[in-house]
């Protein structure tokens, strides 16, 4: 709506967001590696002073080519952000001797975030019927927030070492690493691309889903906040559930929950599906702060931000591929088929990523 009320097309909007994918996708390890040269303080300083002139330019831009400067430098924003922020929290909580804490704090993130996110939509699209150049006000005063936040950042010791020092890392040696000699941590990562895939995806299949069931549109918002709200209790009680069952057995209940819920969802057509949903979105919750924490245990100080920004490069990689071949899916045949598809796929793929992960190696 926003994009139509400066007249845009449908085709404009679909490329501007092409533009921001492919923007985070290209710069989404640089970025990470300049972290571990520049440190992890300076790119989330960077990073949030770009995103907020990228939102200025959307709250006072009129035309395509002025948005998509805005998604460029939203995209070079993110790629900065991506990989600094977990990196300088962990190593926080090292230097501090709290690593084992690190799942319970990124469980608390992830609810945050939820949480915000469900109410910042409600707020959203309250505002949005005044003025659809509203929230785009709002998010930017958001971000001068965080950009004073970030400001205030006291960097650990590492940190401090890497910007004094500027060690010698080559990228290449370190994607070379990761793909040939850091068996678990590739599987790790494949895994929890396959997990960010399947939870990304449900985002825009649940769309099609709702006008399939004919949900009405005031309930859309209402259920989308719900969503969100549940995936928060999720991450906080991510941890308790990763004591309970242990490492091992827990990826394997959410690989099997994930898989099921997108085949139930292609079985149904009915309210029912929405709890599929909801199992999905609860997943996601789950997962997060128990495959960073793993990722994590792995990855030594000087490159972490670089290797997960690898990790996020890898997610962006996978849902570039399967995304188009869903929605072809979709398109040409049936959301219950392309639902039902990407059930085994997701369940198949998670299934040989855990396998691999938990069972066939060892650090």
């Amino acid at each position: 709506m926003f994009y139509q009320s400066h007249g845009l097309n449908l085709e404009q909007a679909v490329l501007l967001k092409t533009i921001l994918s492919l923007s985070i996708l290209l710069l989404e390890v640089p970025s990470g590696y300049l972290a571990d040269r520049l440190g992890r303080k300076f790119c989330l300083v960077a990073g949030s002073g770009i995103w907020i002139v990228g939102w200025l330019f959307y709250c006072f831009g009129d035309s395509f080519a002025i948005f998509a400067v805005a998604e460029i430098l939203s995209g070079i924003a993110a790629s900065l952000i991506s990989g600094a922020d977990t990196a300088i929290a962990y190593e926080t909580l090292l230097q501090l001797n709290k690593e084992s804490y690190y799942r319970s704090y990124q469980g608390r993130l992830v609810a945050i975030a939820g949480i915000s996110e469900a109410v910042c939509g409600l707020i959203g699209a309250a505002i949005a019927q005044i003025n659809l150049s509203y929230p785009f006000y709002l998010q930017t005063l958001c971000l001068i927030i965080y950009f004073g936040i970030a400001l205030t950042l006291i960097e650990p010791e590492v940190d401090r070492q890497i910007v004094k020092n500027k060690p010698a890392i080559n990228l290449k040696a370190i994607a070379w690493q990761f793909f040939r000699h850091s068996d678990r941590l590739r599987w790790l990562i494949l895994l929890s691309s396959t997990f960010s895939a399947a939870s990304f995806l449900i985002v825009w299949l649940n769309q099609g889903y709702f006008l399939e069931i004919e949900l009405p549109i005031a309930a859309m918002g209402i259920t989308w906040a719900g969503f969100h709200l549940l995936m928060s209790v999720a991450s906080l009680n991510a941890a308790r559930l990763e004591n309970a069952l242990g490492t091992k057995k827990v990826f394997l209940v959410l690989c099997l929950v994930l898989a099921c819920s997108y085949i139930l969802l292609g079985s149904i057509s009915s309210m029912v599906g929405i709890a599929a949903i909801s199992l999905i979105y609860m997943v996601r919750g789950t997962v997060s702060p128990l495959i960073l924490n793993l990722i994590n245990q792995q990855i030594p100080s000087n490159i972490r931000a670089t290797v997960l920004s690898l990790n996020s490069f890898t997610f962006r990689l996978c849902f570039i591929i399967i995304a188009p071949i869903i929605g072809a899916i979709s398109s040409n045949y049936s959301l219950s088929l392309a639902l039902s598809i990407s059930g085994c796929f997701f369940g198949i793929a998670g299934s040989i990523c855990w396998f691999y992960s938990f069972n066939k190696t060892s650090e």
